[in-house]
């Protein structure tokens, strides 16, 4: 059975995990960041072993920053990325948010439309350590219409 673990600021399963994808896997040297004390974290298990994790961070009271999400090498291509996202979409909601973002390594960015992300801007690709990136984001919550009652 997955179960889904939030905690604010990043547990030790969830370093574990983003050492062994985003470190070992893919060679970045800074994973670790200022906002690793200032986020919800979240680590999927299943059967009690962490195999998923990623996080969220409010870029303002409306909008919040998905980051670091990161499959176990097993459990990829069986749809648990999806779950970690749409975890972590519902976490934005809870703590009020509308929009969320997040910068999508260019190679993921169809998994990230398939869940209804959109590139935002001009789509304009930045590198990070090197990696091709693309910024996206979804709509959670429309706005509110107020004052367009019907007549």
């Amino acid at each position: 059975m997955i179960k889904p673990v939030f905690t604010f600021g990043t547990s030790q399963d969830a370093r574990d995990i983003r050492t062994r994808v985003f470190v070992e896997e893919q060679g970045f040297e800074h994973e670790f960041d200022e906002y690793e004390n200032s986020s919800w974290c979240l680590v999927l298990y299943l059967d009690n072993i962490p195999i998923a994790t990623g996080r969220v961070r409010p870029l303002d009271p409306e909008h919040f920053q998905i980051e670091r999400v990161a499959v176990e090498r097993p459990y990829r291509g069986k749809s648990v990325g999806t779950y970690v996202v749409k975890f972590l979409c519902t976490k934005i909601k809870t703590l009020g948010g509308r929009v969320a973002k997040l910068n999508a390594q260019l190679d993921k960015m169809g998994f990230y439309e398939r869940l209804g992300f959109k590139a935002i801007g001009d789509g304009e690709v930045f590198f990070e350590e090197g990696v091709a990136h693309i910024p996206m984001e979804k709509v959670l919550i429309p706005p509110s219409r107020k004052g367009r009652g019907r007549f």
